[in-house]
């Protein structure tokens, strides 16, 4: 197990691992230059993107405290899957990933130490799992810059709900910019699939001023509001993400109505300077 600074060929175009002059054991996944996953070998639980630690918060809410059955639908280089392995030792993690080269890269360059790390398609996969048995589902799934249409469906979230105990959780990356059209639609998604959903994101995004990511928490049971509400709000009075939720989620979706298989769409591709380094 070595990582190496390079560019190696994978199903959804050219990943790259570079090295941050910053942190001496910080990485950064690249595919087709979009920034895919940060991982710091040295401190597993520095979580760099500003989702990820959103995501993290979620993780860090749970109920109850110790070791979680997590499934993590999309892998890059497994940043998540390693906070929960450091964060709930013990802890027993599928992670599944689409693309076999990009999984085999990441396997030799960074190891797999605290979860499983399974080649696949995330939606054909769901039906080999079996039901009720987890606690947290996590979908990060993106090839290069835009998410796969059939994990944004209704019929999708079904699936994904047979998958969470009763009081486990589902979470989700979306990303989109003014006027949020995708991630409205993915909110009466889940609304439709869950009887609990909480958006967490960067107010400046909430209002349109630049395309970024999203995160979407739901579950049958009722969420820890007000501790990510604190969580999300940060320290010292800088927010760093509001929480949206109850009427002012539904009243967010501006009517959207759910996405099924029949009527879904591509997701919104980013702004072409958006990844310029």
């Amino acid at each position: 197990m070595s990582a190496v600074p390079g560019r190696w060929p994978a199903a959804f175009g050219a990943a790259e691992l570079l090295r941050d002059a910053d942190r001496d054991d910080g990485w950064l996944l690249t595919v087709d230059g979009v920034p895919q996953s940060y991982l710091d070998l040295a401190d597993p639980t520095h979580l760099e993107f500003d989702y990820v630690r959103l995501m993290g918060d979620v993780v860090d809410c749970l109920l109850p405290e110790g070791p979680l059955q997590a499934v993590h639908l999309g892998g890059g280089a497994c940043t998540l899957p390693r906070y929960v392995a450091a964060t709930r030792p013990g802890s027993r993690q599928l992670v599944i990933e689409a693309d076999a080269a990009l999984a085999e890269l990441v396997r030799t360059s960074f190891g797999t130490t605290g979860f499983r790390l399974r080649i696949g398609e995330a939606r054909a996969e769901l039906a080999r799992l079996r039901p009720g048995e987890s606690d947290l589902v996590v979908a990060d799934l993106f090839e290069a810059a835009l998410m796969p249409v059939h994990v944004t469906t209704l019929e999708w979230l079904l699936e994904v709900r047979r998958l969470l105990r009763p009081e486990g959780v589902y979470v989700v990356n979306v990303a989109d910019g003014r006027p949020l059209p995708f991630a409205k639609a993915q909110v009466a998604t889940l609304l439709a699939a869950f009887e609990h959903v909480v958006l967490l994101a960067d107010p400046s995004v909430l209002r349109g001023r630049r395309f970024a990511n999203l995160v979407l928490a739901a579950g049958a049971g009722p969420l820890p509001v007000d501790l990510l509400t604190r969580r999300a709000a940060g320290a010292g009075g800088r927010t760093r993400a509001r929480l949206v939720s109850g009427q002012d989620l539904r009243d967010f979706t501006g009517g959207a109505a759910p996405v099924t298989d029949a009527n879904a769409r591509s997701s919104p591709r980013p702004p072409p300077d958006l990844f310029h380094r």
